[in-house]
């Protein structure tokens, strides 16, 4: 692809403490086919060789900027390269994740031919060592006006337009106001999309597996939840609101608040916090009636029931199952 008839993609990492990591996410950047890009490294107050990584690379490539602040967070730290990205696009990457060479060649592509405000990709699973596992529900589709964006980003536990903020290309024209709300400690990446699915008018979606999502025992999934859990919950209260009396959407953000609920009981009991179990219960419940009239698959209505009648024969049989 020729870089110079294309518009610039502005990469956003976000990195703390992203020593073990971080080269290898800029490596899969620098090896990337399409080259008119730009990489922003905020370092977020990081106390190990995050900054140096991230000023040598700045130093090898004119692309990179490497960008220094006190810890306020990942959204403080994404909002920070927003203000400063020049790219028609922009393109999250997590620190500890990479690319596949062609993963912003083919972005680019998908957008600029349907025209779309946000274009996605899938990506494969990689464990501690080095293991892949594909993405069971990566799919190729062009969604043309905004209800089936919406319907497509709350269908099922992730959408179909994917919550996570990695794995897109975001037209800054049409969504560069939004920003990532710094008070939500998780979930906010899943927000922030949320956010750009509002406003988008048209999204794409390729079953291509380009980003490689590594999953290890130090990522922000795997530290802390049980004091930030909540914040999932605040997400969801926030969505059924904005959704007014669209009843469709009111039943699949239930669904998803529901199905969270039963994920994070699995999480903190193996995490030894089972003392919040029955927080997450009144949480489930919230939404139990909403799940129960809806086309919510059997067994998760199940679930739900059994949590409602029989909380402590519910909450053994997962502590059983999660033990194994």
């Amino acid at each position: 692809m020729n870089s110079k008839a294309s518009p610039l993609v502005s990469i956003i990492v976000p990195a703390f403490n992203s020593g073990k990591y971080l080269r290898d996410c800029i490596a899969s950047i620098s090896a990337q086919t399409y080259s008119s890009w730009e990489l922003l490294i905020a370092d977020d107050g990081s106390d190990d060789d995050t900054y140096t990584i991230a000023k040598n690379a700045s130093e090898e490539d004119g692309r990179i900027r490497a960008i220094r602040s006190e810890n306020k967070g990942v959204s403080s730290a994404r909002n920070t390269c927003i203000e400063m990205a020049f790219g028609k696009y922009l393109c999250f990457i997590d620190s500890d994740d990479s690319v596949e060479p062609g993963c912003l060649e083919t972005l680019v592509r998908c957008a600029e031919d349907s025209g779309a405000d946000i274009a996605q990709c899938s990506f494969v699973f990689m464990d501690e060592d080095g293991n892949r596992s594909p993405d069971p529900f990566g799919s190729s589709c062009v969604y043309s006006n905004n209800a089936d964006i919406m319907r497509a980003f709350f269908a099922g536990p992730v959408g179909y337009i994917r919550v996570s903020v990695w794995g897109k290309l975001i037209l800054k024209e049409t969504l560069g106001s939004i920003r990532f709300d710094p008070e939500l400690r998780v979930h906010e990446d899943a927000y922030y999309i949320y956010e750009c699915c509002r406003k988008a008018g048209t999204a794409v979606s390729t079953d291509a597996p380009l980003y490689i999502y590594r999953q290890h025992k130090d990522s922000a999934m795997h530290s802390g939840l049980a004091d930030k859990y909540r914040d999932y919950f605040k997400v969801f209260g926030r969505q059924i609101k904005d959704c007014g009396s669209d009843r469709r959407l009111r039943k699949m953000i239930a669904v998803r608040a529901s199905e969270t609920a039963l994920w994070l009981m699995r999480i903190l009991i193996a995490d030894g916090k089972e003392n919040e179990l029955w927080n997450l219960r009144k949480a489930a419940l919230e939404y139990y009636s909403s799940v129960v009239f809806s086309s919510a698959p059997f067994l998760l209505k199940s679930k739900l029931t059994g949590l409602a009648v029989m909380p402590h024969i519910y909450f053994a049989m997962l502590k059983k199952r999660t033990d194994k």
